[in-house]
């Protein structure tokens, strides 16, 4: 493990130097390494090590740079990371570009998802409230339930597509 955190070190401006390459400033490039180089430094030693004896850090640095980079920057993302001034912002547009006939079959939609959503499996029900309800990111679920982000998207769209046909009935 020393041998990776002395690499680092040596290659620091090399990596700082691909980074900005990918976000085309030096100051972001900075703070997207950073956040890559902890995400390394957390994952096993054995793992680490194996990167650093396969001569495979730089690549899995650039990689990750490139995907922080694209995730921070993407306006499907930030569409939904900001956070609406009142609780009911999006509702309320919701509400303003129905029919009367469509809204209440959008209540009652939001009405029947609300009462089958206590009828979930467990580990989807929390799942849902905490992405939907409670409106936390996918990343602060990772932090919270250790599970990688690719099992929540998956499985938040399979709790999704549960109330979906609960509903329909």
């Amino acid at each position: 493990m020393r041998e990776v955190n002395r690499w680092i070190e040596v290659n620091y401006n090399r990596l700082l130097e691909n980074a900005t390459k990918i976000t085309h400033d030096v100051s972001d490039a900075g703070d997207v390494l950073h956040i890559c180089i902890l995400a390394l430094l957390e994952y096993p030693a054995d793992k680490q090590v194996r990167l650093y004896n396969e001569g495979k850090l730089e690549n899995y640095i650039t990689i990750c740079v490139n995907r922080q980079w694209k995730s921070a920057t993407s306006p499907y993302h930030n569409q939904h990371r900001k956070q609406s001034q009142r609780e009911n912002e999006y509702i309320d547009w919701k509400h303003d570009k129905m029919e009367n006939e469509e809204m209440s079959e959008y209540d009652e939609m939001c009405d029947c998802a609300l009462r089958e959503l206590d009828n979930l499996h467990f580990y989807f029900r929390i799942l849902v409230q905490d992405k939907y309800v409670n409106g936390l990111t996918y990343q602060q679920m990772n932090e919270k339930y250790r599970i990688s982000k690719n099992s929540l998207l998956k499985d938040v769209k399979e709790g999704l597509e549960m109330l979906k046909l609960k509903c329909e009935k």
